[in-house]
C-alpha cells in the first residue's frame, strides 16, 4: 500500500491509518505479511462497515478505494471516495491532515 511510504509523516502529523479488509481473514493476513505494513488492518468481511460508510461496490464484492479523515469526535473532517483508477494521492491527504492540524 503506498501509504505505508508516508506512515511517519502522517504519524506525526497526529493522525492513524486504518486500513479495512472485507477480505476474509486468510486473504488479509496475507496482505499484511507480503506487504509489511506498520498500521493496523480491521477486518470486516461482513461489509457493514464499507456500506455505512458508502463506499462498497457490489459488483466487484470490494471497498472502492476510499480515504476518510475521521476527528477524535468521530466526525469525517475529509473523504475521498475512488475507483480502481482514482485513489486518493498521499500528497493530498497529508495536505488535508495539515489543514486540519
Amino acid at each position: 500500500m503506498k501509504l505505508q511510504g508516508d506512515y511517519e509523516t502522517i504519524s506525526g502529523l497526529n493522525a492513524e491509518i486504518l486500513a479495512i479488509s472485507v477480505d476474509d481473514l486468510s486473504g488479509a493476513s496475507y496482505v499484511v505479511e507480503n506487504l509489511g505494513l506498520d498500521f493496523p488492518i480491521l477486518y470486516n468481511h461482513e461489509k457493514d462497515v464499507v456500506q455505512d460508510y458508502g463506499v462498497y461496490n457490489s459488483s466487484t464484492g470490494y471497498a472502492n478505494p476510499s480515504v476518510f479523515i475521521v476527528d477524535t469526535e468521530g466526525a469525517v473532517q475529509w473523504q475521498f471516495i475512488g475507483s480502481t483508477y482514482n485513489r486518493a494521492s498521499n500528497s493530498d491527504i497529508i495536505a488535508q491532515l495539515r489543514e486540519l492540524s
